[in-house]
């Protein structure tokens, strides 16, 4: 067995970016409503301020032939009005939104006959909230996923006879586009905020930063591959300065395992923090069930962060932490919860159970009434203290 020692100025320093990273404070309370029911069958769901915009299958949403429809509820009002429409040939996958936009796309339905398919092109669509206006911005072959800020949209394209696509960038005031010399390796999963898009390359799989004005991108995590372990990442989200990313990690020897990290990279400061997926907290070493623990589903504005925890046979757990205080909340659901947003104080979810009755759910903080979820905060100081003297303390033994 091979021993690594860590420097003891490694492990100071580790300790006080944790207890930096998360000052103690109450927790906020989730209180949820059902905004949507089961038919039409939800499937996906995105939150903007106080718009909610979904997509629904009318009919069964694992028959790729059924058709689709996106939907806008707007929780000030509780009224819900339809946005698009698709049916045979075409159906549509969205919505994304931020500010006053919406965004999603068309493509032919899937299993079309080739002589008709191949007459048909993808459409990336855009929607005002304030004009009620839906503008076609980009047609071909393989337009899909856009995504958008407010401000612009991007999407990817694949070229004929390639796997890795190309990102183009559309300004939505100017009503320009242009191509960015990046490849995505999956276009569902790119980021847009601000300036800033995150994504894998689709030539390394390295998890990237790209900046807009200046054109560079920045490496976050890079996968490993070697004779006895493997690591890349699985999935992320982005929100202000938050980028949130899960790693699978495969060690091949001696026993074959594998584990997931749940790591917090500032992307101002450039610096990694691992979350402990059970409990929402900073660790420096992660426990076997922590390691083992199923957790998915990632998502953050940059004032919250948040990812969904399997608990059981559907069953998860919505953990969710404050970007400013480190109070983390734990809200427990009897089901299965897919494709969660949030902005500000509310957030919004595709919820069922054991693949059923599909829903969308609503939730909103309740900041006036906190839980104390962890120690006070002398308590926590003195955690922090303890800490440092401990690594002191180990760094004597050594």
């Amino acid at each position: 067995m091979t021993s690594v020692t860590t420097p003891r100025a490694t492990v100071l320093v580790t300790v006080f970016l944790l207890c930096l990273f998360f000052p103690a404070s109450g927790a906020a309370v989730w209180e949820t409503e059902t905004i949507a029911p089961s038919v039409p069958e939800p499937i996906a769901a995105d939150i903007a301020g106080s718009h909610v915009v979904y997509s629904v299958a009318y009919g069964e949403a694992i028959n790729v032939s059924t058709p689709r429809g996106l939907l806008l509820y707007e929780a000030a009002t509780g009224t819900t009005t339809s946005l698009a429409n698709a049916s045979s040939p075409f159906t549509l996958t969205g919505g994304d939104t931020a500010g006053d936009v919406i965004v999603w796309f068309e493509e032919p339905q899937a299993f079309l006959n080739e002589s008709v398919a191949e007459r048909l092109t993808n459409r990336i669509m855009l929607h005002s909230l304030s004009t009620n206006i839906t503008t076609p911005i980009r047609s071909s072959q393989s337009a899909e996923w856009p995504k958008t800020d407010g401000h612009r949209v991007v999407w990817s394209e694949t070229p004929n006879d390639s796997y890795i696509s190309t990102l183009s960038l559309y300004d939505i005031a100017n009503k320009t586009t242009e191509t960015l010399p990046v490849h995505t390796l999956d276009g569902s999963s790119v980021v847009l905020e601000g300036d800033t898009i995150a994504f894998q390359d689709g030539n390394t799989s390295t998890l990237t930063l790209y900046d807009i004005p200046s054109h560079r991108s920045t490496a976050v995590m890079v996968p490993v591959h070697t004779n006895v372990t493997s690591a890349i990442v699985e999935s992320f989200a982005m929100g202000g300065d938050v980028l949130l990313y899960s790693t699978e990690i495969v060690e091949f020897s001696p026993k074959r395992s594998i584990s997931n990290t749940l790591t917090w990279y500032s992307i101002t400061e450039q610096t990694n923090v691992t979350l402990s997926p059970i409990t929402g907290l900073p660790v420096g070493n992660l426990t076997t069930d922590e390691r083992k623990a199923a957790f998915d589903s990632l998502f953050t504005d940059g004032e919250t962060v948040g990812w969904v925890l399997e608990t059981g046979i559907s069953e998860s757990d919505v953990i969710t932490v404050n970007a400013k205080t480190g109070a983390v909340s734990h809200l427990k659901i009897d089901g299965d919860v897919a494709f969660p947003s949030v902005d500000s104080d509310q957030a919004v979810w595709v919820q069922s159970k054991l693949m059923a009755d599909s829903h969308v759910v609503l939730a909103t903080q309740d900041v006036t009434n906190p839980v104390s979820t962890q120690a006070s905060a002398p308590v926590f100081g003195m955690l922090c203290a303890a800490g440092a003297f401990a690594a002191i303390w180990a760094g004597k033994r050594e």
